[in-house]
C-alpha cells in the first residue's frame, strides 16, 4: 500500500477510535451498558484493523500513528 494511504487510513482510524472512546466515557457516565458494550465492541475492530494494516501492510520503517 502507498504510504500516503496508510497515512489517511490511520488517521481515519484513529479519528474513529477516538470518538468511540469519548461516547464510550459518556456512556459509562449515563450508565447505558448496552451502548458502553457495542462502543467497546466498536472500539475492539478498530483496534484490531489498525493492528492488522500495522503488522502486514504498512511499511516497517514507519509508524503511522
Amino acid at each position: 500500500m502507498p504510504h500516503i494511504f496508510s497515512v489517511e487510513i490511520h488517521e481515519y482510524l484513529s479519528t474513529k477510535i477516538e470518538q468511540a472512546e469519548g461516547k464510550r466515557k459518556q456512556a459509562i457516565g449515563d450508565n447505558d451498558e448496552s451502548l458502553q458494550r457495542y462502543l467497546e465492541g466498536e472500539l475492539l475492530e478498530l483496534v484490531k484493523m489498525r493492528q492488522y494494516l500495522t503488522e502486514n501492510i504498512d511499511l516497517k520503517t514507519q509508524k503511522y500513528y
